[in-house]
């Protein structure tokens, strides 16, 4: 694991320049720094490493979730384009390599040494780093049985719903309320069709989350998501915000390529990057380097909640990783995390 307190550093220098002044004109000066709140814990392009899966049209829809996570829904998300925040690399980026050429996403050895981002984990330690990260429900593991690069990662496994996920807070506040995400993620099983919770009965819709944030001001966490919706678990990005002006419990599903979205694949390593600017209000997401518009969200009415009510964000003060499902089921939920990485700019799925 590295963490590199670029923002560290640069409020360091400015509070010696401070110093510094003070010192000139006699006077003094204190530099404090606001330890995060505790929130509540409550494509268009084949897959990395493999060809595109079949998928057969369906309408440029998301769910709505109005009764909570344990009813699917149908909700009027508008398919406009993203704001593209990064996709060719924000300023500021030093020039990182977005390339979507998967060849170069894993290799043998972490990258996280080298990467020049604010927090990079890559599990090579073999144990979790309890000064960063605090584990939740059942605890994930450190294990060599799969890796995106070097040697470990974090390996989840939870029978049935419920939640096994770790959280960091170490990152926030993030400058101007806007931090990116990126993470290697292994699916060895995802809900299915099959018989869930009696032997009388299958469940055809399931919901579940791999990545969420949250903070003060707007209640709710913003969620990386996916459904489970006619046969097939898709990508998807939402929120649970149900208070009085909230958005709603609602979950966009990936519509990329327009009328075709591919499947999230098992058995092989995928890159998913997020952005969350909360000075602006909008959301963005990307599988193996690929910007999906369905799956960017806005202030405006590009959001699946209630459409009279804008799409607010928190001051992000944490951000967990991992997975959670909602519905009543029996099955085994496994995967692998791998090369987290955390900083105020893109990232891309090279570093």
């Amino acid at each position: 694991m590295r963490f590199h307190g670029r923002l560290g550093i640069a409020s360091g220098f400015l509070a010696l320049l401070a110093l510094a002044a003070a010192a000139a004109t006699g006077g003094s000066c204190s530099a404090d720094s606001a330890a995060p709140a505790t929130g509540a814990d409550t494509s268009d392009r084949p897959p990395l490493g493999t060809g595109a899966e079949d998928a057969g049209p369906r309408s440029d829809t998301g769910t709505a979730e109005p009764t909570g996570d344990d009813a699917p829904g149908d909700d009027a998300a508008s398919p406009g384009g993203p704001t593209d925040a990064g996709g060719a690399g924000p300023t500021g980026d030093g020039g990182r390599d977005f390339s979507t050429d998967t060849s170069k996403f894993l290799g043998p050895t972490s990258r996280c040494a080298d990467a020049g981002v604010q927090l990079c984990e890559d599990f090579e330690s073999g144990s979790l780093d309890t000064k960063i990260w605090t584990a939740s429900g059942t605890p994930p593991v450190i294990d060599g049985v799969q890796h995106a690069r070097g040697t470990h990662a974090l390996h989840i496994t939870q029978n049935g719903n419920g939640q096994s996920y770790i959280r960091e807070k170490v990152t926030f506040p993030a400058p101007n309320d806007t931090y990116f995400g990126r993470v290697f993620v292994y699916f060895k099983s995802l809900p299915t069709t099959s018989v869930r919770n009696r032997p009388d009965a299958s469940m055809p819709y399931a919901h579940w989350t791999m990545i969420a944030a949250s903070g003060t001001g707007i209640p709710g966490e913003i969620r990386v998501s996916g459904q489970l919706q006619n046969g097939k678990n898709l990508f998807g990005v939402g929120t649970d915000n149900q208070t009085d002006g909230g958005s709603g419990d609602w979950t966009n599903s990936d519509n990329d390529p327009k009328g075709a979205p591919v499947a999230v694949p098992l058995d092989r390593w995928l890159c998913i990057e997020w952005m969350h600017k909360g000075d602006t209000n909008e959301t963005a997401f990307w599988w193996d380097a690929v910007s999906h518009p369905s799956l960017s969200t806005d202030a405006g009415v590009k959001h699946g909640g209630a459409p009279q009510n804008p799409y607010l964000l928190p001051d992000f003060n944490q951000v967990w990783i991992g997975w959670q499902e909602y519905q009543a089921s029996t099955e085994v939920f496994e995967s692998w995390i791998d090369e987290i990485a955390i900083d105020p700019h893109r990232i891309g799925c090279v570093l």
